[in-house]
This record gives C-alpha cells, structure tokens and sequence, in this order.
C-alpha cells in the first residue's frame, strides 16, 4: 500500500531530514505525528509555496541589483573617511565602535545599506582606540571597497 506524501516546510534544522526553510516531503504519519504537532515544520498550502517562491524570486533580484551596482558602490565608497567622536579617555573608547554604527553611517551619508556581516572591523573586533582604522565593505564576494574609520575622543 503506497504511503501518503505531505510537502511541509522546516521550521528547524534536522539531522537526516533536511535544513531550515527546506521543502521537503514526508510521509503523512511522520508530518502529522511528530513534525506539525511539535513546531518543527508547518504544511506549505498553495497559497504558501506561490509566497515562497515570490520571496525567493525578489531575493534574487536584488542580488542581482546589488551586483550591477558593486562597482559603482566601490567607486563611491572606496577610500572615504568616516568620522566618529566617542566618549573614552587618553586613547581608549568606553564601550568600542561596532559594525551597526558604521553601518547606519554609511547608510545615512550615501544611501547605501550593509548588513552586520559584511563590515570586517580590524581583527574581527569593535574598534576601541582612537585614530585612523582601516576597515573593508563587502559588497559582494568579489568586490569589496576599503573605508577609513577616524576616531576621536570626546569628553
């Protein structure tokens, strides 16, 4: 007797089953059992999968944006000076400068948004002292511009 297919959507990764966000088919019993009642994955209706699959369609978009533009973005950005005034003493910052402050900073400036992940602060750590830092942007894999971040002490 042929087992019923159910299409669900993982809500949680799972060993042997597949990764979060997956789209998967399983076995009734196994979707109605243990997955759906516990939270690990929800049934994909029609409705769904044409909202998953709009979603993927304008994710890719805009990295195909995004790509078209790298160069550009490069050309702008590379080399820019920002400049923060921070509370500190002597040459030591209280707290540090992270990647969302240089990030709203650009995005305030120029228009240009960066996730968190995509600022690579000098040793992979908030900026604590004050002078000039070198800090890089990844646009895309490929293309990524170099930016000044210049500290100073205020009181």
């Amino acid at each position: 007797m042929p087992v019923h297919k159910i299409t669900v959507e993982l809500l949680k990764d799972i060993a042997h089953i597949g990764r979060k966000w997956a789209i998967i088919e399983v076995s009734a019993p196994q979707a109605r059992n243990s997955l759906i009642p516990t939270g690990i994955a929800r049934e994909v209706t029609p409705d769904r999968l044409k909202k998953i699959e709009a979603d993927k369609k304008r994710a890719q978009d805009q990295v195909r944006i995004r790509l078209e533009q790298a160069f550009e973005i490069q050309k702008i950005l590379e080399w820019q000076i920002f400049e923060f005034s921070l509370r500190g003493k002597w040459t030591k910052v209280f707290g540090g400068l992270d990647e969302h402050t240089i990030g709203n900073k650009i995005a305030e400036k120029f228009d240009i948004k960066f996730e968190k992940k995509d600022i690579r602060l000098p040793n992979n750590t908030h900026i604590k002292t004050a002078g000039e830092h070198l800090v890089y942007l990844h646009i895309t894999r490929d293309t990524l511009a170099k930016i000044f971040i210049k500290v100073s002490i205020s009181d």
